[in-house]
């Protein structure tokens, strides 16, 4: 009984995998800089939205509550939102990183697989 080598024939990976991470990636990107920014600094405009990252809507914080306040609280306000906006937008970016490294890192194991199972064995 003499034992013979059979080649392997082509492995068939998931083509759809790349294409559909860059979709998810796409999708979550655009959430992310659509999807309102909620703030309050005070309690009349709890959970009121300063824009998206995208751009900025301060106009539900225009009216203080008192004139001597006024424009300590638009400020706060002001800053508050810029700095959820910049968070909005370095997630995004962390997103988009995740997806192009998970993509990349699938379209060479593809073609490692395919290159190694196209050489002959030794």
């Amino acid at each position: 009984m003499a034992i013979r080598s059979v080649a392997a024939g082509p492995r068939h990976s998931a083509t759809w995998l790349s294409p559909l991470l860059v979709l998810l990636g796409t999708i979550v990107v655009a959430f992310l800089l659509i999807s309102p920014i909620r703030i309050g600094p005070g309690d009349h405009e709890k959970y009121a939205s300063c824009g998206n990252a995208l751009s900025m809507d301060l106009s539900p914080w225009a009216n203080a509550p008192n004139s001597e306040d006024k424009r300590y609280y638009w400020e706060m306000a002001h800053r508050i939102c810029t700095t959820e906006r910049i968070d909005r937008v370095a997630q995004a970016v962390g997103a988009l990183s995740a997806t192009l490294l998970i993509s990349a890192v699938v379209v060479v194991r593809r073609q490692l697989r395919s290159r190694s199972a196209s050489e002959p064995e030794r």
